[in-house]
Parts: C-alpha cells; sequence; structure tokens
C-alpha cells in the first residue's frame, strides 16, 4: 500500500531521510497526519499525475492520522500505519 500525503511546500522540501513531515489524507474529508519518514528513493511518475504538481517518495514511514489537527497534537491518533508514502505539493 501506498499513501499519498499532500503537504505544505515548507514541509514538501524541508523533508529529509528518516524525518518527519505533516499533512493531510484526502478520502471522503481531509485527514491530518504526522509521517516519520524512512528513506527517499527516485521517483517515478505515473500517468495520473498532475505536471504541475512535486512529488517523492518515502520508504518504510510510520503513519500517525488524526481525526483533527488538535487530536493529532495530542497523539490521539485513530490509525497508524508503517508504509511507502508519496507527498506532494
Amino acid at each position: 500500500m501506498v499513501l499519498r500525503i499532500k503537504t505544505a511546500s515548507e514541509e514538501f522540501n524541508s523533508a529529509a531521510n528518516q524525518g518527519y513531515v505533516y499533512g493531510e489524507i484526502k478520502r471522503q474529508k481531509s485527514f491530518p497526519v504526522y509521517v516519520e519518514l524512512g528513506f527517499e528513493e527516485n521517483y517515478n511518475p505515473s500517468a495520473q499525475d498532475d505536471p504541475n504538481t512535486e512529488y517523492r517518495i518515502f520508504r518504510n514511514c510510520n503513519v500517525y492520522v488524526g481525526e483533527n489537527e488538535e487530536k493529532l497534537d495530542q497523539g490521539i491518533f485513530i490509525q497508524k500505519t508503517s508504509t511507502t508514502v508519496i507527498i506532494y505539493c
């Protein structure tokens, strides 16, 4: 499973191996996430990618999903998973 996480440009630009980012997952509604990044690999674009959007891929990430930003900040998660993450902005 690969999760696509939208980040602010500052988060996207500062993302580094074994660092972290904040962003959001978009489903029927948006959920805030905190991601402990694993290791970055070269991103191979897919046909569904927006040409005006930047993408980066990280393997072995821990993703923490909150119901809202306040609960995420308090460490109350509705889901925690380890997976590959594509961040974009």
